[in-house]
């Protein structure tokens, strides 16, 4: 009868064992995936607030370059200004920014960004304004190579990121690879302010005047902030207003 019992009791005592260790084994597992899932959100925290300090670091090095760029122009009143949109429309090259009449803007002044000029303010609201930039066809200012000081109008030709300088003789001095800069002439725009690069001359099939492409030195589509010179152009345009 002892023998019978015992094995019983061997086997009984193993299948007990046997159902407790299963049992830790999937405590252990659960505690396992709980740490997991905890390490997994800890994880995406420390992403996002890693994301969340690059966008930071970014925005203060833009506002580094913008402040540096105010300081170049000492003697002219100037506003930083957010880009908060783009233009209604796909033909007109054009945003809107975060200040308007109520900050003193006014048609025609000088928008600029750290690595040149951007545009000139086309249209005011109270607390907007609508920025046309300088590849759009109805922008314009007087420009000069920066090598041979040889003297046109710099004005958009309608394609993104493309420029022409007008009014340039067949015989004057001009190639690809000069760089183009404001002459100040228009007393609007400081004198020396970067527009672009000639990339292509070529003579007009008529008249006295080359075509000049000028490739614009400035990437207006990544642009976050600009900075207004609070400029009133000398002899102002009536302005269509924006409605807030």
């Amino acid at each position: 009868m002892a023998d019978g019992v015992l094995p019983a009791f061997q086997f009984f005592n193993s299948l007990e064992k046997g159902v407790v260790g299963i049992w830790e084994h999937y405590l252990w597992l659960r505690k396992t995936q709980e740490e997991n899932q905890k390490l997994k959100a800890q994880i995406e925290q420390l992403k996002r607030e890693n994301l969340r300090l690059r966008e930071s670091s970014a925005a203060l090095e833009r506002l580094q370059k913008i402040l540096q760029l105010k300081s170049e122009q000492p003697s002219i009143p100037s506003l930083i200004a957010e880009v908060v949109g783009r233009g209604p429309s796909p033909f007109m090259h054009t945003f809107y920014i975060n200040k308007g009449r109520k900050d003193g803007l006014v048609r025609g002044m000088p928008v600029l960004i750290p690595t040149g000029v951007a545009g000139r303010v086309e249209r005011t609201s109270r607390r907007y304004a609508l920025v046309t930039l300088l590849y759009d066809p109805s922008f314009a200012v007087d420009c000069l190579s920066q090598r041979s000081r040889v003297r046109g109008v710099l004005t958009g030709i309608g394609e993104e990121s493309r420029c022409q300088m007008k009014y340039v003789g067949r015989t004057e001095d001009i190639r690809p690879g000069d760089v183009i800069v404001t002459s100040g002439l228009d007393m609007l725009f400081p004198k020396g302010l970067l527009l672009g690069r000639v990339s292509r001359v070529d003579p007009l099939t008529k008249g006295n005047f080359l075509f000049v492409e000028v490739v614009p030195e400035v990437h207006l589509g990544q642009v976050e902030e600009v900075l207004v010179l609070l400029k009133k152009p000398p002899i102002p345009d009536r302005e269509p207003l924006l409605h807030d």
